[in-house]
């Protein structure tokens, strides 16, 4: 047939070889062999001539695979559910297109669910999933001693935590070294000179608001400063949080010189205070974040931040979950990125560099 401007589309779309039978006569190939091309299987073994051709031929007809079919085929629904804590961070935004992206390379949807950080909106979102069969749920919005994980744990359907863990060592899991990060911004602020430094910090609940107190607690107990319960506001996880906090440390008889938030979008609500109060960032306050999400380069001045791999994080969850799919096993495998801090005008006048610029990731208990 010869496309011309006349051509119907609905005729057009007609002579398409839409089967993996037809697709399979023009490539010379048995249909199996177009079937694992598509699915990206990695045993398939061909010529990379084949190969080229075959791609070519699914790119010229726009050929997608029937994922009914092929879930009814295979016992699943090719569907992977993400719950997070907060639709609106864009922490969580940048980890949702990690998976997202991850999930997709093997034909597999993502569904989103919000908790607004609630234990009971996160128990019903895992038990509504589970019910829908999905075929496996990545999970960033839980708790220490969580018992939502408990119980997924048991249900026998692939899993893995992200950013946040439940109880240590017992739950495949991908994040950051939390503590060491912290240790990274508290001293950079500790080096730059300052000895009165507060911490806005994590709910005790969540591992990421106790690893990152911690590290912020040893980096001024090696460096014999004071750090009371009086320097350590709890402020939560986003802006709002981080406003109330800071408000009660400047409120002290003796307020800190430099702050380090618990994550970016609490120092943002630091900088709203500093600004409202007329105080200078950093020459009256300075200003440590962690997660380094894009906003955080866009303040004035920019914020000195912890740089983790957000987008990483998540397409390592999806590999992490689609293994488990694979194998039909969950095991406790961790994959731990090592934190970057990344130093901007916010603790530093006039400083916009990368410092201990060694990215690395590593697998504990692989």
């Amino acid at each position: 047939m010869v496309f011309t401007p006349e051509t119907n589309v609905n005729e057009a779309i007609d002579v398409m070889p839409t089967t993996l039978k037809e697709l399979a006569a023009r490539a010379n190939v048995h249909p199996s062999t177009i079937s694992r091309v598509v699915n990206q299987d990695p045993s398939l073994r061909i010529g990379q001539a084949t190969r080229t051709r075959i791609e070519a031929l699914l790119r010229e007809t726009e050929y997608r695979p029937n994922g009914v079919a092929r879930g009814l085929k295979l016992r699943q629904t090719l569907v992977l559910a993400v719950v997070i804590p907060d639709i609106t961070n864009p922490f969580f935004g940048g980890l949702f297109r990690g998976i997202e992206d991850g999930a997709a390379q093997r034909g597999y949807q993502v569904l989103l669910c919000n908790t607004d950080g609630s234990p009971d909106r996160q128990r019903a979102h895992l038990h509504s999933l589970i019910a829908r069969r999905v075929d496996g749920v990545i999970l960033a919005s839980s708790f220490l001693k969580d018992p939502a994980v408990r119980w997924l744990r048991h249900q026998h359907v692939p899993y893995v935590l992200v950013n946040r863990f439940s109880d240590e060592g017992l739950d495949p899991f991908v994040g950051s070294d939390d503590v060491t990060g912290a240790r990274l911004a508290t001293q950079h602020l500790i080096n730059a000179g300052h000895v009165r430094i507060g911490h806005l910090a994590g709910q005790p609940s969540v591992s990421t608001g106790v690893l990152r107190r911690r590290g912020y607690q040893a980096a001024m107990a090696e460096s014999r400063l004071p750090a009371g319960p009086e320097l350590q506001p709890e402020s939560g996880f986003v802006e709002e949080g981080g406003i109330r906090a800071m408000e009660r440390l400047l409120a002290l008889p003796e307020p800190p010189t430099a702050v380090f938030a618990v994550t970016d979008m609490v120092a943002v609500g630091a900088y709203a205070v500093a600004r409202r109060l007329g105080l200078r960032v950093p020459e009256d306050l300075a200003i440590a974040g962690y997660n380094d999400i894009p906003l955080a380069a866009r303040l004035i001045p920019g914020l000195t931040t912890v740089h983790v791999p957000i987008h990483e994080f998540g397409s390592a969850a999806a590999r992490l979950v689609l293994e488990q799919i694979d194998t039909g096993h969950v095991t406790p495998k961790r994959v731990v990125y090592t934190p970057e801090l990344v130093v901007r005008g916010s603790s530093a006048a006039g400083m916009e560099e990368r410092a201990a610029v060694h990215v690395a990731s590593r697998g504990v208990g692989e």
